[in-house]
């Protein structure tokens, strides 16, 4: 486990600005972090909706290492059919990280935004959240579902003509 480093003082009201929804969350999970002097910092949503929580808070840099991350196990698994049976497992551990690093991760995003000098008004914008990144992710993975079942089906039906 990495030790927190010291965090130089920010501005509270600009940081709200930058984080929006759930400001008081955040806020006081990075000061139990600093208390306890650890980097580590459990986030369910993170955890659980780990890629539209990603999107959701415009960690657009996270989202990319995530899927990236997820599309290396599946092919991993692919690739070495030994490996396949722990994919499962590896994918599972994927959201323990975004799970554990998630406030972490999110908590430098979110200082380095504060720390540029930018407005208020400025901060609100960059920072934030963001329904439609949500929405987005939300229908291409409804996509990439539908796209999986008809391919899927697809195969079913040429091995039962093939049969």
């Amino acid at each position: 486990m990495i030790a927190a480093t010291q965090a130089p003082p920010f501005d509270e009201e600009r940081l709200r600005a930058a984080i929006g929804p759930r400001a008081d969350y955040y806020l006081r999970r990075w000061r139990e972090m600093d208390a306890a002097g650890k980097s580590l910092s459990w986030n369910w949503a993170a955890c659980f909706a780990n890629m539209f929580w990603l999107a959701y808070r415009k960690m657009w840099l996270a989202l990319v290492g995530f899927i990236i991350a997820n599309i290396a196990v599946g092919a991993i698994g692919a690739a070495i059919p030994a490996l396949n049976r722990y994919t499962l497992v590896m994918m599972v551990l994927l959201t323990f990280v975004t799970g554990s690093w998630g406030n972490l991760l999110y908590r430098r995003q979110i200082e380095k935004l504060e720390a540029s000098g930018a407005t208020p008004e400025r901060l609100r914008a960059r920072g934030r959240t963001s329904p439609l990144a949500l929405g987005i992710a939300l229908a291409l993975t409804v996509a990439a579902a539908a796209l999986v079942a008809v391919s899927a089906a697809q195969q079913i039906r040429a091995q039962r003509a093939a049969a």
